[in-house]
Parts: C-alpha cells; structure tokens; sequence
C-alpha cells in the first residue's frame, strides 16, 4: 500500500467517525492496488553492498619459552543496499515504479553497521624453570617448574544500534505514513552522542530523539548512528604440567575469564515511549 493512501479523501470509511490520521482509512485490503486481495509479494534480488578493510597478521613462534599472535582489522568502510526495502508507487492502470525518493532513503540507510576495529590475541608464556641442586633446591624446583601462563584478549569497537519509539495511542504505522506497510523512523533533534558512556544510565543523549508526525515519507533518520562500547576483555590461563614418566602426564589448570573485571555494556534500552504523536510525552524512563 503506497505511501499516503490512507490519507487520501477516498479511502476513508464513511461510516466510521471522524478521528486521527489514518484512523478512518477502509481496511487494508480495501486500500491495496488491487482492492480485495492481500499482499501480492515478489521477490527482487536488488542490492549492493562494499565493504573495504586493512587486514593484518603477526605471529611469533614459539622460541625462548614464549610465542604468540595478533589479528588485526581495521574496517575503513562497509556501505550498500543490503537489506533496505524498496519503496513503490502504484499507477491506476496497474503498473508501479520505484518511489523518487529511493535514492535518499538508500542513503539514509547505506550505513551497514561498520565495526571500525576488531583485535584477537595470543600469547604463551612458558616460565622460566628454577635450575638448583640439593635437597631444598630439588623441593623448591618441582613446585615453580613447569608453570605456563597463555592469555586470550579480545578487543574491538563496539556493534551499532538504533533508538527507537513506539507510541500508545494513534502511532501505527497507517496514522503515520498513510500505509500499514511503510514505517516512519525516530527523529533525532540534537546530538545522540556516540552511544557508549561510563555512566551506566545515560549511555547516549535521550534528549537529541522524538517521535514521528503523520505524513512521515520513512525519511527521518539513517540506521546504525550510534555505537556500542568497546569490548576489551582479557581471559588468562594458569597451567602446571606434572610428568609421570614413561609418557604420561597430569595438568593443574586455572582459568580465568575477564581476569580484569572489564564493564562492557551490551545492552541498554533504545526505545523511546511516547503518548501520541500530538503528545510527545515520554512514558519510560
């Protein structure tokens, strides 16, 4: 259902009461193109995306008790139409077109969640053995010998995410876009921040979103504009090999994970709540 429909003087029910956009419009199968029916869907493989990166790899074997390895990707760019929705316009004769406004909503939503770095690294540490003789030397030896110390840190920008809003009353899609098919986006009205703080309550600026108004064209803002902190977690791994002899051994392990207690928030509420779209009151907090 196009864009506005429900809007327009002849799709509204007259034999419903007037109120709010959208709300007086027939039902949707009474608004679609070919009127009775439900959704007549095809399928259309048309989309683009290009991502560019800075790969790198160094790797030190094991040599003089201690090997170990780091991954890094640098992502420079990551834009396309993967997944956006094409939005279409219907002729009377039955024949439809892709809206004028494709290409500006394509960049609005070009971004594809990039992820600016992504770190993975290694290392084992095999400590250096006591070398003593006696028997106080030889007691000493067998407790600090044989110890290994690995580490695994990952690190990383933090994944992108959106605010959004939903509204109690009179804010579905219809009373917004004119179509039960078409959705309006949140409206950012100042600086969002860039959606990671260390205070735990305010990860972003609440006050920069607001709710859409009826005929809303889907064109308020992009997708992915804020960004996740970053993930910076170090596990470690403490082991002692015992030899039994004649081939066999036993190992004392302990592993630690997030040894360094690293807050890394992954989750936060993103949407907005609002009364109505003529009541921008906000119900959460």
């Amino acid at each position: 259902i196009d864009f506005g429909t429900a809007f327009r003087p002849e799709s509204q029910d007259p034999t419903l009461a007037p109120g709010v956009a959208g709300s007086t419009a027939y039902v949707a199968d009474l608004l679609r193109p070919i009127r009775g029916y439900g959704n007549i869907d095809q399928q259309w493989q048309g989309f683009d995306r290009t991502y560019h990166s800075i790969q790198s790899s160094l790797t030190r074997r094991f040599r003089n008790g201690f090997s170990g390895s780091v991954n890094y990707t640098l992502s420079l760019s990551d834009t396309g139409t993967w997944q956006v929705p094409v939005r279409l316009d219907h002729a009377t004769d039955g024949s439809y077109s892709v809206r004028a406004d494709q290409a500006a909503f394509n960049d609005l939503m070009k971004d594809q969640g990039l992820q600016r770095h992504v770190v993975r690294a290694n290392f084992v540490w095999d400590l250096p053995d006591l070398r003593a003789t006696g028997t106080t030397g030889r007691i000493l030896a067998a407790i600090v010998n044989d110890w290994q110390l690995s580490t695994v840190f990952t690190g990383g920008s933090g994944t992108t995410f959106d605010a959004t809003y939903q509204y109690q009353n009179n804010g579905a899609n219809v009373n917004l876009t004119g179509s039960p098919d078409y959705a309006a986006r949140v409206v950012i009205t100042g600086d969002p921040g860039s959606g990671c703080s260390s205070d735990r309550y305010k990860q972003f600026n609440t006050a920069a979103f607001s709710g859409p108004l009826p005929g809303s064209l889907g064109l308020e803002s992009g997708r992915n504009v804020l960004g996740g902190c970053a993930d910076k977690t170090t596990d470690l791994s403490l082991a002692r090999t015992i030899r039994l002899g004649g081939g066999r051994s036993v190992q004392l392990r302990a592993d630690v994970f997030n040894a360094f207690n690293t807050v890394v928030y992954n989750g936060r509420q993103t949407q907005l709540q609002l009364v109505s779209p003529t009541n921008q009151t906000i119900r959460n907090s």
